[in-house]
């Protein structure tokens, strides 16, 4: 089981354009899809393809926190969900072909630690990942606190939670480029190994349409298959998800890795994370490239 503690939840709006965005300017909409949003929801959908179980968890609240229980579980997706104040975000997608999405994200309710404490005991056995941003205000000694509390937790996030999470000594990170610069000063695979050798926490460096490398015991990186782009969101969810549940599964780290950069091209090419499909990542795995860096 992989459980997907997402503090920050949203209902996803993917909006489809004929034309090219110009600021200032009417634009009408050829296409409208609305699904329950997050990181940790689009992991938690990669784990499922791929025939593994997982857990969606994290607050919800008001008219949208309903709407977001219904689109949940209208995918038969697994939540455990708590009520808060407030209204769960919302965040806009304006896609138009063959150009990356225009992203504008509300910051969501604030920090609700109440609702955090019921939420933790009715957390199932299992991997958990914290997934995405931080509630607005939340504590860091709150954040690393929950950290240290729980069993080897893998954390997806960025800014003040990816550096509480190596203080914490998480099992696993996965930065991008630009998040690992933030935290080091560098977004180079010697910075992962430099970090990896500070403090033990593994690193997962997702490189976009380059593919990934693992810091770890191991070196490894994997280059991304060529592929068409569609709608590259929720493909580093994808990709960490896949990792997960194909090292739960007893894979090698290296025949992992490659999956799960399969997976993140697959979710590009298909259109997004509500398009993923396990058989086309299997495809696309044989035409990825391994490089061993230990």
């Amino acid at each position: 089981m992989i459980i997907a503690l997402t503090p920050n939840l949203s209902l996803d709006r993917t909006l489809a354009l004929n034309l090219p965005l110009v600021e200032g300017q009417l634009h009408r909409v050829s296409k409208v899809t609305v699904a329950a949003g997050g990181k940790g929801v689009n992991l938690a959908r990669a784990v499922r393809a791929f025939g593994g179980e997982s857990c969606v968890a994290g607050i919800v609240g008001g008219f949208n926190g309903q709407h977001f229980r219904a689109l949940l579980d209208s995918e038969g997706l697994t939540g455990v969900l708590e009520e808060g104040e407030g209204e769960t975000r919302e965040c806009q997608a304006l896609l138009r072909s063959g150009l990356h999405p225009t992203e504008i994200n509300e910051s969501g309710p604030p920090y609700q630690q109440g609702a955090l404490a019921r939420l933790l005991p009715r957390l199932p056995k299992g991997q958990v990942v914290i997934c995405g941003s931080l509630a607005p205000g939340t504590p860091m000694s709150d954040f690393s606190a929950m950290l240290r509390g729980m069993n080897n937790p893998v954390v997806d996030s960025s800014g003040a939670g990816l550096e509480a999470a190596v203080d914490a000594g998480a099992s696993l990170i996965k930065p991008n480029a630009q998040e690992l610069q933030a935290l080091t000063g560098s977004g180079s695979l010697e910075a992962a190994r430099t970090l990896y050798q500070r403090s033990g926490v593994r690193v997962l460096l997702t490189l976009g349409e380059r593919g990934a490398a693992y810091v770890g015991e191991e070196v490894w990186e994997v280059s991304a298959p060529p592929v068409e782009v569609r709608n590259p969101v929720g493909s580093g969810d994808a990709l960490l998800g896949t990792f997960l549940w194909a090292r739960q599964s007893g894979m090698a780290i290296p025949e992992a890795l490659r999956l799960a950069v399969a997976a993140g091209s697959a979710n590009a090419m298909l259109g997004g994370p509500l398009k993923l499909r396990a058989q086309a990542a299997r495809e696309l795995a044989a035409q990825t490239r391994v490089l061993a860096l230990t």
